[in-house]
């Protein structure tokens, strides 16, 4: 597998060249590593000519991970593939090899993620996204990836989040504002998840701050002070969020998603980042998960309430009243006090999630409305039938009902009850990292 310097004729040789070196049985260590690096030198050199097409660098990927070498000996191929990306000087091209190899590895193994981690891999990549910006979206894109599948599964170090600037964060937030990849990624999509799993970082990095025994200086979390300062700027993040939020599907990132959206309306220089028309679209994907959502998603459902209550109480909602019937009927549904509420018990963490919410200004004087309403009912229906009480029917009427009822069957005078309401939605799981972050409850 030792790598020869010669130039190839046509792709046809290059893969019969690929094949070759990795398909032999190499067990020395050293033997292993200069293996490793023929194989990056070989991809490297003739990227440009042959790998050009991403179906033709994954196929080449798979075929690395896939051999032998790679296979007996992962370990220790993984902490040289890491090992040169951190330490060693990298061509663009090898740099695009080893993000695929490793980006492919690790999402089969999240052990791969985690060793970049101790090899403090994490600031190379972030490095990479921030002064290699120019590089070309190809390591761009991949570098992206690896980022957001490295905070996706494990809480980052101090040292990490410390090389997170201002800069990057705005570079990534103006990337979203002024999306040049709009015909691939209209939304910035792959952007805006590297924003959103950083402020989890940060939430991860308070609440282990806050329980250590070791003294940290607090980082100040830069995604939601830079939209502070800045939000009129960046109001396209904001706007995307809440269009992914609406039709996202997995659970993960709709969790972080929500966290976001906690983090901004629990702020005060943030109460009012969003447009109203976007907290309205964002009121009704609300009304719609809390009523869709199956039983057994309740750790989503608690984090939409936990965060449906700063949502009301603090955004411009709270002048707008933007649909409060529909709100005060999902409550109510929820706490199981409604004529279509359902039938199972709520647990003690929902109840006191509902209640909360019932208690935003607005919101508990339209429940307290229906409440006087209620009893107006309730004392009127008493009067009527009290009323009735001293009506007694003649001889005539009262043979007249029987003989009227007489001529109904049994049948006739049954009444059919509707279904009892079921909830219908996806079946979403939890996320693994960090879902009880939000105001610290269970």
């Amino acid at each position: 597998m030792d790598f020869v310097d010669y130039q190839l004729e046509n792709k046809e040789q290059f893969w019969a060249e690929l094949d070759e070196m990795t398909s032999g049985q190499i067990h020395s260590s050293s033997l292993i590593e200069s293996a490793v690096k023929s194989f990056l030198r070989f991809t490297a050199l003739y990227m440009d000519e042959y790998l050009v097409a991403d179906e033709d660098l994954m196929r080449c990927c798979y075929k690395f991970l896939d051999c032998p070498v790679f296979v007996k000996h992962r370990g220790h191929v993984r902490r040289k593939l890491i090992t040169t990306l951190v330490k060693d000087t990298c061509s663009l091209q090898m740099m695009i090899i080893l993000g695929v190899i490793l980006l492919l590895d690790g999402r089969a193994h999240v052990e791969t993620f985690e060793m970049m981690e101790e090899e403090q891999a994490c600031r190379l990549v972030i490095d990479v996204l921030w002064h290699r910006r120019d590089d070309g979206p190809r390591l761009h894109q991949i570098f992206l990836e690896l980022l957001y599948e490295m905070c996706r599964v494990q809480r980052l170090q101090y040292s990490d989040m410390e090389a997170v600037s201002d800069d990057f964060v705005e570079y990534l937030f103006q990337a979203v504002e002024h999306n040049e990849d709009y015909d691939n990624d209209p939304y910035s999509y792959s952007v805006i998840r590297i924003l959103l799993v950083l402020n989890e970082q940060y939430m991860l990095l308070a609440s282990h701050v806050a329980s250590s025994e070791k003294y940290y200086e607090q980082l100040e979390n830069r995604i939601v002070s830079i939209l502070a300062r800045k939000g009129p700027t960046y109001k396209t993040f904001g706007t995307n969020i809440i269009i992914l939020l609406n039709r996202e599907r997995e659970p993960c990132l709709q969790l972080l998603i929500l966290k976001m959206l906690y983090q901004l309306f629990t702020t005060d220089s943030t109460f009012e980042y969003f447009y109203t028309n976007d907290l309205r679209v964002l009121t009704d994907v609300f009304i719609r998960e809390l009523h869709d959502l199956p039983d057994d998603s309740e750790t989503l459902r608690h984090t939409f309430l936990r965060v449906l209550h700063p949502l009301l109480a603090h955004s411009q909602l709270r002048h707008s009243h933007y649909k409060h019937e529909e709100l005060v009927k999902l409550l109510k549904s929820l706490a199981g006090t409604s004529r279509s509420a359902h039938y199972l018990p709520i647990s003690e963490t929902m109840a006191r999630l509902v209640s909360r919410c019932m208690r935003v200004p607005w919101l508990s004087f339209r429940f307290a409305q229906d409440e006087l309403h209620l009893q107006q009912q309730q004392q009127q229906q008493q009067q009527n039938d009290l009323g009735m009480s001293f009506i007694q029917p003649t001889d005539s009427a009262t043979s007249s009902a029987s003989t009227a009822s007489s001529t109904l069957s049994l049948p006739d005078m049954a009444v059919t009850l509707p279904p009892s309401p079921t909830r219908k939605g996806p079946d979403v799981k939890s996320t693994p990292l960090g879902s009880g972050l939000i105001a610290g409850e269970a």
